[in-house]
């Protein structure tokens, strides 16, 4: 499925909606490459059997727009999840300050 090549970058070949890409990546981002693969054919699958979007070009823009849809939707949460724990390192600090008697 892969083959290395002289700068030490390797060749993979994924399939995605029954076409075969050939992809050049590092050797430590083959597994991630692989997986974000069947990733993108099973969201892809899911549109295309829906019936609601004819030709791939359309059906890998949509899962294109959903999964960048999820990504930012998790960078949202992760950004709050910061903001509150920064909060609470804060109010703990102060708590600490307070049993301490500063």
């Amino acid at each position: 499925m892969f083959e290395q090549s002289e700068d030490q970058k390797l060749t993979v070949k994924v399939r995605i909606m029954q076409r075969e890409f050939t992809i050049s990546c590092r050797e430590d981002e083959r597994a991630d490459l692989l997986e974000a693969a069947e990733y993108l054919d099973g969201q892809m699958r899911v549109i295309s059997d829906s019936g609601k979007v004819l030709g791939m070009d359309r059906c890998a823009i949509m899962a294109g727009l959903n999964i960048t849809h999820c990504l930012l939707k998790l960078q949202q949460q992760m950004e709050r999840q910061a903001h509150v724990h920064d909060r609470l390192q804060l109010l703990n600090d102060q708590l600490d300050r307070y049993v301490s008697g500063g």
